[in-house]
C-alpha cells in the first residue's frame, strides 16, 4: 500500500511505460486487476521453501523457480525498484538480469549487493522519515518530479461488493459505520484486550454501526472482546474470518471511521480513502507508517524507548500501548462523528 504512490508517479510521468509488479502470493489479491500494472508477477516463495526441504521435489522446484525468473526476464524490463530492501525481494531483479536495479544502500541481509544504483539508506528506526515519501525517492532518482502522494487502488469487484452488502444487510445503513482493526502479527503492537472492550462498550452507546475485522485465528480473541458487552454484543458485527483482501476494498467504501493498529487494514483503508482513521501506535512510528491526510489522527506516547520497532516489547512492560487510554480514543471518535448520542443529541 505504501508503494502505490510510486506506481502512480511513474505512470503519470510515463503513461506508456510497461510496469510490472513482483509480489508474493499472499498479497497478490491486493493488486489483481490494478489499472496501472501491466504485468503481475506472483512469487510462491513460501511454497518453494517448503519444497526445498524435500529432495524429491527439487527437480520440480528448480523448474518452477527457473520458469518464474524467465517470465520476468522475458518482459525486457530496463529498471527495477526494490523498496523493501530484503534479500527475498532484491534477488529476483538480479536473477532476471534487469540492467538498472535501484535500492537502498546499507540494507539488512546485504540485499544491496544486487543493486546497480543505490539510494541513501532507509533507516528503519527513523520515526520521522515517511515510508511513502522514501519510496517516492525512487521516482525522483530517475528524474520524476513528485509533489504529493497519489493512491490508486484496484477496482472493487462486483463479487466483493455483493459479499459486503450481504454482510451488512441487517445493519442500519443510515448510521455511520465504524470499523475496528484490533489485530496484528506483532505482539508489541497489541492494545490491551480490556481497552477494546471498554471502547466497544462506549461505541455501542452511540448512533453508529460497529464492525470488527480479523483473520480466522483471531476469532477467539474477538469473542472475548464481545462477550463482556452482554446485551449490547448484538450491536457489534463480527466480521472476523469473513473477509479477504478484496472484500476490504468494498467494505471501506462504506466505512466512515476506522480505528486500528499499525497493520494492513489501516493502510488499505488509507489507500482506499476512508474519511477518518484513528491509528494506535506504540513500537512503530506514525511519522513513518502513519496514514496520509490531515483528517486522520495517530495516537502514540512519548516514552524514551519509542519507537523500538521490535516485535516483542524489549523491556517487557508494553507501556507504550498501555498508556493509550480508550477514553482518549473515544473522545476523538465523538469529535470526528459530531458525537451522535443514543437520543440523537449532538454533544459538543
Amino acid at each position: 500500500m505504501h508503494t502505490l504512490p510510486l506506481l502512480s508517479a511513474i505512470k503519470r510521468r510515463y503513461p506508456q511505460a510497461v510496469v510490472g509488479w513482483l509480489v508474493e502470493a499472499s498479497a497478490a489479491p491486493l493488486l489483481e486487476n490494478h489499472p496501472l500494472i501491466d504485468r503481475l508477477h506472483v512469487s510462491h516463495r513460501k511454497r518453494w521453501l517448503k519444497m526445498l526441504l524435500n529432495p524429491l521435489q527439487w527437480f520440480m522446484l528448480r523448474q518452477e523457480v527457473g520458469d518464474f525468473v524467465q517470465s520476468v526476464r522475458n518482459e525486457g524490463y530496463h529498471i527495477s525498484f526494490d523498496v523493501q530492501g530484503l534479500l527475498k525481494s532484491a534477488i529476483w531483479p538480479g536473477l532476471a538480469k534487469i540492467p538498472r536495479r535501484y535500492g537502498f544502500r546499507a540494507t539488512r541481509e546485504c540485499a544491496d549487493v544486487f543493486y546497480t544504483d543505490k539510494l541513501p539508506p532507509m533507516v528503519i528506526r527513523d520515526g520521522k522519515a515517511s515510508a511513502v515519501e522514501r519510496y517516492l525517492d525512487f521516482a525522483r532518482a530517475i528524474g520524476i518530479s513528485v509533489e504529493s502522494p497519489e493512491f490508486v487502488v484496484a477496482p472493487v469487484s462486483d463479487a466483493a461488493l455483493q459479499k459486503v452488502e450481504g454482510l451488512l444487510e441487517n445493519e442500519n445503513s443510515d448510521l455511520p459505520l465504524v470499523v475496528l482493526a484490533p489485530f496484528t502479527r506483532w505482539p508489541s503492537k497489541h492494545w490491551e484486550p480490556d481497552y477494546w472492550v471498554r471502547l466497544l462498550a462506549q461505541l455501542c452507546q452511540l448512533q453508529v454501526r460497529v464492525a470488527i475485522l480479523g483473520a480466522p485465528a483471531d476469532l477467539a480473541a474477538t469473542q472475548a472482546m464481545i462477550f463482556p458487552l452482554g446485551e449490547q454484543s448484538g450491536r457489534v458485527l463480527n466480521l472476523v474470518g469473513k473477509t479477504d483482501w478484496p472484500d476490504l476494498f468494498a467494505l471501506f467504501l462504506r466505512t466512515r471511521l476506522l480505528i486500528g493498529l499499525d497493520s494492513a487494514p489501516l493502510h488499505i483503508a488509507d489507500a482506499v480513502g476512508v474519511p477518518e482513521i484513528i491509528g494506535l501506535y506504540g513500537p512503530t512510528a506514525p511519522g513513518r507508517t502513519g496514514p496520509i491526510g490531515r483528517q486522520h489522527t495517530t495516537l502514540t506516547t512519548a516514552l524514551t524507548c519509542q519507537p523500538c520497532f521490535e516485535r516483542v516489547c524489549p523491556i517487557k512492560t508494553h507501556a507504550c500501548m498501555k498508556q493509550l487510554a480508550p477514553e482518549v480514543v473515544l473522545g476523538i471518535v465523538r469529535r470526528t462523528l459530531g458525537c451522535l448520542e443514543p437520543d440523537g443529541v449532538t454533544t459538543p
